[in-house]
């Protein structure tokens, strides 16, 4: 009973407007810890934080106190907000780690209502902020919800071709020598998908980052290390990919993957993101633009390829109280480069014309549902200062800090970016060097620094406060 009574709150809540879910979604080392961490800091201190001017709410002094809140899914890990903020603020600070598992954090935000009408009944209000904080390896599994197995093997042996070096690995080898028509062993099997899974981590990890290799969960397994469920491969012989399957035994080994796939997106990757995903309601996709210049054209056309395709799997759509009671939609997303800054503050213009290039199309199918879509260029914790310096003598914009590698003070000019988008001819004439910073040691427990945090507040829930 209380169960069906907390959901039928959460309901009304959500009916009602007093109850926004945003997915901060992005591919690994996008930076949706620091994100997540940045933005219930930005919040849970409103009653001293000056530094969000485009926050409306806040800059008309009616948000009055927020506070982090127990949620009813008891099953999710609590996001560990006060451990992120203890590895920025510490004696020898340094980034939070690397997402593992999914956690939430649930933020209440009171209020002054500003609608006067509504003032006259109640003066106060209050709204709830779902945040869910998953790794970005699993997000690159909500394609193959539209992927039966042989679309799936198609699109993997195409990235294969296009991105992989001419050196074949051996599981490329192995592979190429079986017999999909016949049964293999269960062990045979899990053997060779161990294969695959060194083979896709090595592309994942190496030059090719972004890959659209799945499953995410063989590059990040989390609970389902050494599981049945992740003993599956795609096939690599593009012969069977282009002939008839239904006339093969049910034990042969093209037949018995396709289960294995089978049984994979519906018990892992559909629950996922039924759980996490089906009910969002705002979402920001956060970017990491600078790696991407930093590998050159093919890292660009595959971040391009798997942001698109990823962009697909959201329901987005214009909202009104009962959908967002009985079948919500994103009906605000938000394409966020993040590391603003690492570039000088003058280049911040032409990497957002860059984001907005690279991921026009989409940008197009999803504006034609009627949502609000904006870009913008941010930083979740500020840890460089723009300076005017000599390089290669000119005197030019760069910005001044920690190097992490080094631990060294340095100087740094990126080189200067473009903001339309680049061929691959054009590619070979933009040299770029972005380096990364480490977190600065003058951090407090107190306000995080950031670049247009108030703006991103602002879009996703500033309509909110009513």
């Amino acid at each position: 009973m209380k169960r069906l009574f907390n959901t039928a709150e959460q309901l009304v809540e959500r009916g009602i407007d007093k109850r926004v879910r945003i997915a901060v979604t992005g591919l690994s080392k996008a930076g949706k810890t620091a994100f997540i961490t940045s933005f219930m800091n930005q919040l849970l201190h409103v009653t001293d934080n000056d530094p969000l001017p485009f926050f409306k709410p806040v800059k008309e002094g009616r948000l009055l106190a927020t506070k982090v809140s127990s949620y009813d899914e008891l099953h999710i890990p609590e996001f560990k907000y006060k451990q992120s903020i203890g590895y920025l603020v510490n004696d020898q600070p340094e980034w939070p780690p690397s997402t593992t598992g999914i956690s939430q954090a649930q933020l209440d935000v009171r209020y002054r209502i500003k609608n006067e009408w509504i003032r006259k009944v109640q003066k106060k209000s209050h709204l709830t902020i779902d945040i869910i904080d998953y790794p970005g390896e699993w997000l690159l599994d909500l394609p193959l919800l539209r992927l039966s197995y042989k679309e799936w093997s198609s699109q993997c042996l195409e990235l294969i071709k296009q991105n992989i070096s001419t050196s074949t690995t051996a599981w490329q080898e192995e592979s190429a020598q079986l017999v999909y028509q016949q049964a293999l062993s269960d062990e045979n099997i899990a053997e060779i998908s161990n294969g695959y899974k060194a083979f896709i981590k090595t592309s994942f990890t190496n030059d090719h980052t972004y890959n659209l290799l799945q499953p995410g969960r063989f590059i990040l397994p989390g609970e389902l290390e050494g599981a049945p469920v992740l003993d599956f491969f795609p096939v690599t012989d593009s012969n069977i990919l282009h002939s008839d399957w239904d006339s093969l035994a049910q034990d042969s080994l093209v037949k018995t993957l396709e289960k294995r796939y089978n049984y994979y997106k519906k018990k892992i990757v559909k629950p996922f993101f039924k759980e996490y995903f089906e009910k969002v309601d705002r979402q920001i996709l956060l970017v990491d633009c600078l790696e991407v210049l930093n590998g050159g054209y093919q890292n660009y056309s595959n971040m391009q390829f798997t942001l698109i395709e990823l962009l697909k799997s959201f329901h987005y759509g214009q909202s009104n109280w009962l959908k967002r009671m009985f079948n919500p939609s994103i009906d605000k997303l938000l394409i966020a480069a993040t590391k603003a800054d690492h570039v000088p503050p003058e280049q911040h213009r032409p990497l957002e014309g860059f984001l907005q290039a690279m991921l026009q199309e989409a940008r197009n199918d999803i504006q034609y549902q009627g949502i609000e879509l904006e870009t913008m260029v941010i930083s979740s914790v500020k840890t460089t200062e723009a300076v005017m310096a000599e390089h290669k003598g000119q005197k030019l914009m760069c910005v001044k800090g920690i190097e992490l590698e080094s631990g060294e003070e340095v100087i740094n000019y990126p080189g200067k970016l473009s903001e339309e988008l680049i061929t691959r001819n054009d590619w070979q004439e933009h040299q770029y060097d972005f380096i990364n910073f480490a977190v600065p040691e003058n951090l407090t427990n107190g306000i995080l620094p950031h670049i247009r945090m108030d703006k991103v507040l602002q879009f996703l829930i500033g309509d909110k406060f009513r």
